[in-house]
């Protein structure tokens, strides 16, 4: 798959393009661009683009200063041309030979329940009391810079992911977001599903990253320039729990089934894992509810427009199918009030507690279903069924006459 402009005929990249042609400058065959207007161009041109799922993993920032700057020596502003050059750049980058990288972080949970698991490409290791030795200079990089006295969260199970990259830059990028997709998992099944007593202002996700993540070469020495924090960063208490092997099973389950999807379904559910684990780390309660909705519609309506289709396929896994559809239309109008007019809610966490109780149930149907469906498409045709019983009959009475119409049955 190639990279491509996204299909929006609002989008006219050429005149982007002709304006970023208009700010360069030329001395001595270098070319250079100064102007504020330039960077803004940048970015508009960045998100007209269409990247393809190989460059996932890719600095997409840098493969459009690349092109900007070869295309600016041949003096082109051609779409075509600029997408090609993109494509080559991408080419380019991942003909790059790939070097083993080591990316430590932590997780907030007490007992992880298993010394290690592979996914995606990627080793995970976990520790419960101090990382490996090799890994030392972490903990001298990251206490001077902090002036703090401990380098780890308190409780916290330390992680080092073994994995493979072009770039000590994408090793972090690909290695927290495959970490990302494995808290993910664990948040499904250790979240609380509610709460009556509890802070506003704490994230629904009880497992979360922490404080300080590091690049490592083969040899455990540090990339300096490869150290970072997050500014956001809250402490979180560390979650135990006494089903902990079950929750392996599980996530070990859903980790499989996975495997089984067709690539492009596959993708669905990861990026709709990413969004769900994101949503809930947030702090304010009305940006994760935005959030979350965005990951029930990465499920239930993929690159579709037609809202009401999310409500309606999630309320079809449920007995009760009407009252679950008025929740998902309660939430989902609170949604639309605070997309359209920026109006917030004193109960916004209810409401993403609801929205993860909705999006866990979904999640595990194409889980449950892997084999069952070749595309993402066809569980969703299948969710858009009535669920009167009388109605599924007659469905099917007319798809067996049109068949006999058609000569394909006797």
């Amino acid at each position: 798959m190639r990279a491509s402009w996204k299909k929006n005929k609002s989008l006219n990249p050429k005149v982007i393009l002709e304006k970023i042609d208009s700010l360069k400058k030329v001395v001595d065959g270098n070319v250079t661009f100064s102007s504020f207007e330039y960077h803004d161009a940048k970015v508009a041109l960045e998100s007209m683009i269409d990247f393809p799922n190989a460059a996932k993993d890719l600095d997409k920032s840098l493969l459009v200063t690349k092109a900007i700057w070869d295309v600016a020596k041949a003096a082109i502003t051609e779409a075509d041309a600029f997408i090609f050059q993109i494509n080559q750049n991408i080419r380019d980058e991942l003909a790059t030979r790939e070097n083993k990288y080591f990316v430590l972080t932590s997780i907030s949970v007490k007992n992880i329940g298993i010394r290690s698991i592979r996914l995606d490409d990627c080793l995970f290791r976990f520790y419960q009391s101090k990382f490996p030795t090799k890994f030392n200079s972490r903990k001298s990089q990251i206490l001077p810079k902090r002036a703090v006295e401990e380098a780890e969260s308190l409780g916290y199970t330390k992680i080092v992911i073994e994995l493979l990259a072009k770039s000590e830059q994408l090793a972090a990028k690909k290695g927290l977001r495959v970490l990302d997709q494995l808290r993910a998992m664990y948040c499904l099944f250790l979240n609380h599903s509610n709460e009556f007593i509890g802070n506003q202002w704490e994230p629904i996700n009880r497992v979360r990253l922490g404080e300080y993540h590091t690049v490592h070469r083969e040899d455990g020495t540090i990339y300096p320039d490869m150290f970072w924090y997050d500014p956001t960063y809250k402490y979180a208490r560390p979650v135990s729990s006494g089903d902990i092997s079950i929750i392996v099973k599980n996530i070990k389950y859903v980790i499989n089934m996975l495997g089984k999807l067709d690539r492009k379904y596959k993708d669905t559910l990861v990026e709709s894992l990413l969004r769900y684990v994101r949503a809930f780390d947030e702090q304010n309660q009305n940006t994760a509810v935005m959030k979350a909705w965005g990951a029930l519609e990465c499920v239930a309506a993929p690159n579709e427009s037609n809202c009401d289709s999310v409500t309606r396929r999630c309320a079809f896994l449920f007995d009760e199918h009407e009252y679950h559809k008025q929740i998902l239309e309660h939430v989902r109008e609170y949604r639309n009030r605070n997309v359209h007019a920026g109006e917030e809610s004193e109960v916004a966490k209810n409401h993403g507690f609801q929205i993860q109780r909705y999006f866990k149930q979904l999640l595990l149907f194409h889980i449950h279903n892997a084999g069952n469906f070749d595309q993402i498409q066809d569980s969703n045709r299948f969710l858009d069924l009535p669920t009167c019983k009388a109605s599924l009959l007659d469905n099917q009475k007319i798809i067996e006459k049109a068949l006999k119409f058609r000569g394909y049955v006797a």
